[in-house]
C-alpha cells in the first residue's frame, strides 16, 4: 500500500477519535495531528498538488461557513465596522514586526517569515506563498502549529474562563 493511503487512513481515524471525545474541532484536530504524525514517520515530502481535492476541500468549507452564517445581527455591522478596520490594522503591524523578528532570529528570508507569521486559512496562506515566492513548507509548519494551538488553546480557555 502507498504511504498516501497510510496518511489518508491516520487523518480519518484521528478525526473519528477526536470527534469520539467530543473535543472541540475534535474531528480537525484529530485529524491533522495523526495525518501529520504518520507523515513524518513515513518521511514524506510535499505531494503533487491534486486540484480535485483542493476544489472539495474550499467548497465544503465555503458550505459550513454559508451555513453557520447569521446575517440577524447585519444592522448592527456599521457599528463594529471602525473597530474591525482597526485590528486589522493592529494585526497587520504586529505581523510584519514578527516576520521581521522571525527573518532575523530564524534566518529566513522575509518574505517566508511574513508568510509564516501572517494569520488566515491554511490554504490561502500556502497558496499566495508559493505564487509570491517564498517557502511554503515553512509558511504551512507556522500556521498549522498556529491552528492546532489555537484550536487546542481557546476552548480550554474559554472553559476556565466559564466555569469562574
Amino acid at each position: 500500500m502507498s504511504s498516501q493511503f497510510y496518511t489518508i487512513l491516520a487523518v480519518v481515524a484521528g478525526s473519528a477519535a477526536g470527534y469520539k471525545m467530543n473535543f472541540p474541532a475534535g474531528a480537525m484536530v484529530g485529524g491533522l495531528l495523526a495525518g501529520l504524525a504518520v507523515k513524518a514517520v513515513l518521511t514524506l515530502g510535499l505531494e503533487p498538488k491534486l486540484d480535485w481535492l483542493s476544489f472539495l476541500s474550499q467548497t465544503l468549507v465555503a458550505i459550513v461557513l454559508v451555513r453557520g452564517s447569521d446575517f440577524s445581527s447585519l444592522r448592527d455591522l456599521p457599528k463594529y465596522l471602525p473597530a474591525a478596520f482597526a485590528y486589522s490594522m493592529m494585526l497587520l503591524v504586529f505581523t510584519l514586526g514578527m516576520a521581521w523578528l522571525f527573518s532575523h532570529l530564524c534566518k529566513m528570508d522575509f518574505l517566508t517569515s511574513l508568510f509564516a507569521t501572517t494569520p488566515g486559512g491554511l490554504t490561502g496562506i500556502a497558496v499566495v506563498a508559493v505564487d509570491i515566492g517564498a517557502d511554503p513548507a515553512i509558511s504551512v509548519l507556522f500556521n498549522i502549529c498556529r491552528i492546532v494551538t489555537v484550536l487546542i488553546a481557546v476552548p480550554i480557555l474559554a472553559n476556565l474562563i466559564v466555569k469562574h
